[in-house]
């Protein structure tokens, strides 16, 4: 087996997956359009102004789904980028560095050690790729996870929002 091909191949994996993460953001995003689009129906002027002295079922169902939202819409924010703090996903480096790595730190580091201490180029590779990989592969997973709650967020409100439609509509 080629261990650069398979580290390389689990690399390249989750930079695929961070770009799927980042393109899965946009369904989520629509639904809750959506929702907030059926429930503004039932927001009016009225709801405003005596909106807690007259508490209704489809009143606590609003409040329910604008919780819901709110829970949604913060575990998005944080799966796309950590709530502003941004993901500090790391680099092999840059190709002008590598290629002197390759060319000239390690035949000078070789020539002052021992045979046993060598280095190798393909070696040093893979293990940066394993680091790299590695905290890529972290941050996707905290992505996935707060992803994950977000859609659950979402299905909720619009299950409830299902519910609220029927009850206002047999009311």
């Amino acid at each position: 087996m080629d261990n650069y091909n398979f580290y390389k191949s689990i690399y390249d994996r989750e930079i695929n997956r961070r770009k799927d993460l980042d393109n899965s953001i946009n369904i989520p995003v629509t639904i809750l359009t959506l929702i907030v689009g059926l429930n503004s129906i039932y927001v009016e002027k009225s709801l405003f102004t005596a909106f807690f002295l007259n508490i209704s079922f489809v009143k606590l169902f609003l409040i329910l789904i604008g919780c819901f939202l709110f829970l949604s819409i913060f575990y998005l924010i944080k799966s796309y980028n950590n709530l502003f703090k941004g993901f500090a996903y790391k680099n092999l480096a840059l190709t002008k560095e590598i290629r002197k790595f390759e060319t000239i730190d390690i035949p000078k580091y070789n020539e002052q050690v021992d045979e046993k201490e060598k280095i190798s180029f393909e070696t040093e590779l893979i293990n940066r790729l394993i680091s790299v990989t590695d905290n890529h592969t972290i941050f996707n997973d905290k992505r996935s996870l707060d992803l994950y709650k977000a859609k659950t967020f979402v299905i909720i409100s619009l299950i409830l929002t299902g519910i609220q439609l029927v009850i206002v509509t047999f009311k």
